[in-house]
């Protein structure tokens, strides 16, 4: 009795290839064939399909004679067998490869030409042919699979320095109060300086000039109040309305840290 894997490797002893004279085992290639397997159960294979490549998406674009395709990786390997098993046990080997089949999660596939390679079946059948009898034809699909990859955590740098230089700011300024606090006596010129200076900084924010002076600088002609005669232009993205709420946001950070510094004395 022959076995399958002794058939794989004696089939085609009596024919020819690329026209010479002797049989396949007589060409070089023929040493390098391995007998085929899935899961350690053998099977004689009649013709292999090997799919691969690159996936990609092609973007076409109005107006336009070319278009832009766009790479998103390499294809999953695909394999695709024809073969059979044979021999007076055909039916237990059919059985086993069955089994082997129905197996989950990955398996290890013995190409014939491409040695060992570690894929998950896709499916598989078997067909029985009344003038075979001794011998059951089988059909694989594999493709090769990859490890699961997770989602990574990362610390988000920018906010946590963001969260430590507010924290140290309000610690700063709370050792400044409670030092100041602990002061009996505060230099009479400091402290007399304090409000000209904030009633100074408060001037210069309520200034109605101010509001209009703030959309100068903006790029294009924006009425007769834009007279463009700032030496520094604003960026290209900005409007009327940004340049005004800059302004409006800039005003109640000094009215408040004005209102913070004369709190404190």
């Amino acid at each position: 009795m022959i076995s399958t894997s002794d058939l794989a490797q004696t089939a085609g002893f009596n024919l020819r290839a690329d026209n010479r004279e002797g049989g396949w085992l007589d060409s070089r290639w023929w040493e390098q064939l391995q007998p085929a397997s899935w899961r350690g159960v053998d099977f004689v294979m009649d013709a292999a399909e090997n799919r691969a490549g690159r996936r990609t998406a092609v973007h076409e674009y109005p107006y336009r004679d070319t278009v832009w395709v766009e790479d998103l990786g390499r294809l999953p390997r695909r394999f695709a067998f024809q073969g059979f098993i044979v021999g007076d046990d055909v039916y237990q080997q059919r059985n086993a490869m069955i089994q082997a089949c129905e197996q989950p999660g990955e398996g290890t596939l013995v190409h014939p030409t491409l040695g060992s390679v570690q894929c998950v079946l896709i499916e598989f059948s078997t067909t029985d042919r009344r003038e075979r009898g001794r011998m059951v034809e089988i059909a694989f699909s594999f493709v090769v699979s990859g490890d699961i990859v997770f989602p990574q955590t990362s610390a988000a740098t920018g906010e946590q320095v963001g969260t430590l230089a507010g924290a140290l700011s309000r610690a700063s300024a709370g050792d400044l109060s409670a030092q100041l606090g602990t002061m009996r006596i505060v230099p009479q010129q400091a402290r007399a300086g304090v409000p000209a200076f904030g009633a100074l900084a408060t001037g210069v924010v309520d200034d109605p000039a101010r509001a209009l002076n703030a959309t100068n600088g903006l790029q294009g002609y924006y009425g007769r109040y834009a007279t463009g005669r700032r030496s520094t232009m604003l960026p290209a993205s900005a409007t009327p309305g940004s340049a005004l709420a800059g302004s409006i946001s800039s005003r109640q950070d000094v009215l408040a840290a004005v209102t913070r510094l004369t709190g404190v004395l």
